[in-house]
């Protein structure tokens, strides 16, 4: 019941601020030209920032068993989830696919994750979650940006200064030398970093309100990019973890992570790269609602299994 009203909680804030999106978009207060400002801004500004500050004022640190692990399953799920994305949506046209392929490879783990994990498992679990978040900038600004840049070529410059790496180069010195930086310092990257989900979600709705909402029940593929993102990589995932064998807080922690609806980033690429932001935005809210009822099952469902194991 606990995981139940967790999940209902924070899927009920992701939706309260979609709406303002879309209240303030239909009301002519929020821009084409403005939301696409305001995804520069996340992108390039508050994107490190919520980077850098992830790994601010962690007490906690893990043995190498235990970092190799926070490191490694959060690469496994989403690999597995990139890897159902390419056997799917081979019928779409290019411009669609590229959207529903990566709305299914990457997650909300970070706004929706860690909050979830926190809530759940504890503390601990928000430094597996961590790392987590880590593994998903590294992929979704290498292979991520790649796909929906639309670039024939790595450009190895550009990807590694992009703002996903820049605020891992700052962020990860942090929390392994344990570096305590000054207030001035780090209530301004706070604020920043606060930016990122009530931003996010108004972009999200106003997309929402320039889209066809009839579409939102006639697309079949959303849904089942959604069934992908939601159900068919967490239980694959899950499979696997029974061989692995982990402790429950790490496998109860990267299996909520891996069962979070479609991630933000996918409208603001979608709007930055300028593919079809109408279709990620119909990704992002519809996941997001169906979340509702699967976050719930997979974490009982791994709680069961990892004490199984124990």
């Amino acid at each position: 019941m606990e995981a139940m009203l967790a999940v209902v909680a924070k899927v009920a804030v992701v939706l309260v601020l979609i709406a303002v999106g879309y209240g303030v978009t239909k009301s002519g207060m929020l821009t084409q030209r403005g939301a696409s400002e305001v995804t520069a801004l996340l992108i390039k500004v508050v994107t490190p920032c919520v980077i850098v500050h992830s790994f601010l004022g962690s007490s906690d640190s893990l043995g190498a068993y235990q970092l190799l692990m926070a490191v490694a399953l959060p690469a496994l799920w989403m690999g597995i989830a990139l890897g159902l994305s390419l056997l799917a949506f081979r019928k779409e046209p290019e411009e669609r696919r590229k959207v529903l392929r990566f709305a299914v490879t990457f997650s909300n783990t970070g706004f929706m994750g860690i909050p979830l994990v926190q809530g759940i498992v504890g503390d601990t679990g928000v430094i597996y979650a961590s790392f987590g978040v880590v593994v998903f900038n590294l992929l979704c600004w290498t292979y991520g940006y790649s796909m929906m840049s639309g670039g024939a070529k790595l450009n190895w410059k550009t990807l590694l200064l992009n703002p996903g790496v820049i605020g891992l180069v700052f962020g990860l010195p942090i929390y392994f030398l344990r570096l305590q930086l000054p207030a001035v310092v780090t209530e301004p990257l706070g604020y920043l970093a606060d930016l990122n989900t009530p931003l996010a979600m108004l972009v999200i709705g106003s997309y929402i309100a320039k889209a066809d909402l009839h579409s939102f029940v006639s697309d079949l593929s959303v849904y089942k990019a959604s069934f992908l993102r939601l159900l068919a990589a967490p239980a694959v995932y899950l499979l696997l973890l029974l061989a692995i064998r982990p402790g429950e807080e790490l496998l109860v922690s990267t299996m909520i992570q891996a069962a979070t609806p479609v991630a933000a980033n996918t409208v603001l690429f979608a709007v930055q790269y300028k593919r079809d932001s109408e279709l990620a935005s119909k990704l992002v809210a519809v996941s997001t609602v169906l979340s509702i009822l699967t976050i719930p099952v997979l974490t009982i469902l791994s709680r069961v299994v990892s004490q199984g194991l124990g």
